[in-house]
């Protein structure tokens, strides 16, 4: 499986999930590819952030503490987490919590068991979209100055 390659420095992902095997499941998929930081909970999310702004965060929605679907919320009433593109990575399957999950600002949803190929593909395609808008505002910035 090749991985687009959408700069030189490698992108951050954090990785949120409250199962261990999940998180080290998913790390080890996506470290040949991307510097990875796996979060437990979501305050361990928060603290990260606070050292670092990831160009991705993979989340799952049932979790104690404070569910994804609160994560996706406090993030989109944050100024400086509310760009941050989400993919939900999560066990439910319903129509209602993907639905749910687009209206708080996902930028995808993946249900497990999931391929490991098409989440490689997904998050490679995703972060390539990013840089491309990134690309086109600073273009657009160009052109208005």
């Amino acid at each position: 499986m090749e991985v687009i390659k959408t700069e030189n420095t490698r992108k951050k992902i954090i990785i949120v999930d409250d199962n261990a095997a999940n998180l080290t499941t998913v790390r080890e998929l996506l470290k040949p590819h991307y510097e990875v930081f796996p979060a437990p909970s979501a305050i361990k999310l928060f603290t990260i952030m606070g050292n670092l702004i990831p160009d991705l965060v993979l989340l799952d929605i049932d979790m104690p503490g404070m569910s994804g679907f609160e994560v996706m919320q406090v993030m989109s009433e944050n100024p400086r987490f509310k760009n941050i593109p989400v993919i939900i990575l999560t066990g439910l399957n319903d129509i209602e919590s993907e639905i749910e999950g687009f209206n708080l600002g996902a930028a995808d949803y993946v249900t497990k068991p999931f391929s490991g190929a098409l989440l490689l593909r997904r998050v490679s395609n995703l972060l390539l979209i990013e840089q491309q808008k990134q690309e086109i505002e600073e273009l657009r910035a160009k052109l208005n100055a």
